[in-house]
């Protein structure tokens, strides 16, 4: 688990806990006051569920088709030109901050939270259990059959020991598979049988409600997020509630005439101030638990059918809000942005060859044919940096807003020396985009305000249209994102101009495309690099293949690689499908 997804969690969790701190107010039963608690365990457990079990961004689409292998088609080698000038990496190092760094320290801070409240919990435990090696059965036969009896009374079966010690000051239930009651031995000797009777049915009534297993998962998930103030609040809070429901059921069992006495009781046993408070189920507790039990025994009445149907109604209510948080979970378990294709035709591929040791996709589409042929449909729609991709669209923008024309699209060096040779002279449009130079692209982009270019991105669809990274820096590894799915899309609607822009303008940017062509086809597209801190993390070859009877929009996206390896990849499949 990562800080961003701990930091949402502690986020969520506190509204979870705040909404349960709200139902509680509407006089429900004791014993569903108690089951509500059970939904912040839900709500804590998201993130340690595997990202299929509850991403919201892996969708069922009822209009794939079946995977399908693909096998490349027996053909004749053909030459496609392709000398790789054009490929060369042009990609500029972003320097930004390493949050991995801040995960790895959390992480060790977390586990060794973990491991030493885990520590002190098994001490206790070890220390506990030593208490019970060392206690003494009871030989009281009254008291044992006193014991007998309260069992009868709940209809329990199971074997359970009635012990007494020395070393504790107030009762109290221990053991998971093994359990043990443990009552002090001044109780034994000075305590009416009455009163023991009250103690034995309130710990007995623990066990019967499974609270004191249920105690285990409780402390699991107080050592997972140790970290987490809300979380120990909230787990005080549910020991107090559980004390009430076991109250709660015990005066149920009880008539009316012995509330006034099973208050009384709690009341001697607060005067012994208790032990091992958070690993075992109490009679006893803190000053300001035993008045709240106590105010809850004075106006105990019996649960009317309304109060249950109203406590059922409210936990189902709640439950909902719980399971409503989970798409939430998933941008903190992922912190990704996905595009929805679920009403879109695709056709999966299994295209892993071609990708060796790189994580990444391929998406094509094409004129005549409207479905998407995609090999990794979930990376397919992961939203990423498009770095110079964005440079095709920027040039649009460029030309439909007058700042460079056709016939006049250069700007001047202004003399910085850059590291790649090409880039240290004047530049037109189509160089700029040959050789990916960027001082080109942010002077374009400086001349065009941005609310402009915030409305031309949403005329296009592309991404997350999010220019907060700043003028010139957005599409470099910064905040604008688009997904693979995406740029083939939006190719394919920048090639039938859709949105109706300049026809001159749209042909000019796409001859500044123009790569390559062979004897049946034509190849143009634009590579990509993202460099952050001087390791590639980010590599792009979208583009279009026109074909003698058809044109073919293609988009790659791998991980690791640069521009150069998106284009090997690509010309590859191409090649193999017959394509060029």
């Amino acid at each position: 688990m990562i800080l961003s997804q701990m930091l949402m969690t502690v986020g969520l969790s506190a509204i979870t806990i705040a909404v349960i701190f709200l139902v509680r107010h509407f006089r429900l039963s004791a014993s569903w006051r108690y089951h509500l608690w059970f939904l912040l365990i839900v709500t804590l457990t998201f993130p340690f569920l595997p990202k299929g079990w509850i991403s919201f961004s892996t969708y069922i689409n009822l209009r794939t088709e079946t995977p399908v292998p693909f096998a490349p088609p027996e053909m004749p080698e053909t030459n496609s030109g392709f000398n790789g000038n054009w490929t060369q990496d042009f990609g500029i190092s972003v320097n930004q901050l390493d949050y991995s760094n801040f995960n790895t320290i959390f992480l060790i801070i977390w586990v060794a939270g973990i491991i030493i409240f885990s520590f002190c919990f098994f001490l206790s435990y070890l220390k506990l259990n030593q208490i019970v090696k060392t206690a003494q059965r009871v030989r009281n036969t009254a008291i044992n059959a006193l014991f007998e009896s309260c069992k009868n009374d709940l209809d329990m079966k199971k074997n359970i020991s009635l012990l007494v010690s020395s070393h504790i000051r107030s009762p109290l239930i221990f053991g998971f598979f093994k359990v043990t009651i443990l009552i002090p031995k001044e109780l034994e000797q000075k305590m009416s049988l009455k009163d023991l009777r009250y103690v034995i049915l309130h710990e007995l009534q623990h066990e019967k409600s499974y609270h004191t297993k249920f105690n285990y998962l409780f402390l699991l998930y107080q050592v997972l997020y140790w970290f987490n103030p809300f979380v120990w609040l909230a787990f005080k809070e549910m020991r107090l509630d559980r004390e009430l429901a076991c109250d709660d059921a015990v005066l149920h069992s009880l008539n009316d005439d012995s509330y006034k006495a099973y208050g009384h009781t709690i009341l001697s046993c607060y005067e012994r101030h208790p032990d091992f408070l958070t690993i075992t189920n109490h009679l006893a507790g803190s000053k300001k638990q035993i008045k709240k039990r106590i105010t809850h025994i004075a106006l105990f009445s019996r649960n009317s059918s309304n109060r249950l149907i109203k406590s059922r109604i409210l936990f189902v209510v709640t439950t909902l809000f719980i399971f409503m948080q989970l798409p939430l979970f998933t941008l903190a378990s992922e912190n990704e942005d996905y595009y929805d294709i679920k009403d879109q035709k695709v056709i999966t591929e299994d295209l892993s060859s071609y990708f060796d040791k790189e994580d990444g996709t391929f998406v094509l589409t094409s004129l005549k044919d409207n479905r998407y042929r995609i090999y990794n449909e979930q990376k397919s729609r992961l939203r990423v940096p498009p770095n110079s991709t964005y440079k095709i669209y920027s040039a649009l923008i460029g030309l439909e807003e007058k700042a460079i024309t056709p016939n006049d699209s250069s700007f001047k060096w202004n003399g910085k020396t850059y590291d790649y040779q090409e880039w240290n002279r004047d530049q037109t449009l189509y160089s700029a985009m040959e050789y990916s130079v960027n001082w080109y692209f942010e002077i374009l982009d400086g001349r065009i305000e941005q609310d402009k270019t915030a409305i031309y991105l949403d005329q296009f669809g592309y991404g997350n249209k999010d220019l907060s990274g700043g003028t010139g820096q957005y599409w470099l590894e910064s905040t604008l994102k688009i997904s693979p799915f995406e740029q083939a899309k939006l190719l394919r609607n920048l090639y039938t101009n859709e949105q109706n822009f300049n026809p001159v303008n749209i042909e000019t940017v796409k001859s500044a495309l123009t790569l390559e062509e062979n004897s049946s086809s034509k190849l143009y597209g634009k590579t990509g690099t993202g460099v952050i801190n001087g390791d590639t993390v980010n590599g792009w070859f979208i583009g279009f293949v026109e074909t003698n009877d058809d044109t073919w929009f293609f988009a790659t996206n791998i991980d690791t690689g640069g521009g150069s390896k998106a284009a090997e990849i690509t010309l590859s499949i191409l090649k193999d499908k017959g394509l060029y």
